[in-house]
């Protein structure tokens, strides 16, 4: 997350909280791909490399959509 330089350390709490977190504590991550150029949004294409993840947390009954941008 950290690639290009710091990350400001209020920035670096919520993504521990609302990412990070999620992802150690989930019982199944499922990394969504190949969706078709027909589930791209008109923005899609401004960043290169896009990661999206559903989670799946069972003790405290929550999925969570994680959409990532790495460049």
């Amino acid at each position: 997350m950290n690639q290009f330089g710091e990350v400001p350390a209020e920035l670096e709490a919520v993504l521990q909280q609302e990412v990070f977190d999620r992802l150690a504590v989930a019982d199944r991550i499922y990394s969504l791909s190949g969706l078709g150029d027909e589930s791209i949004h008109d923005w899609g294409r401004v960043h290169e490399h896009f990661h999206e993840f559903v989670l799946i947390d069972r003790s405290a009954g929550r999925i969570t959509l994680v959409v990532a941008a790495d460049d």
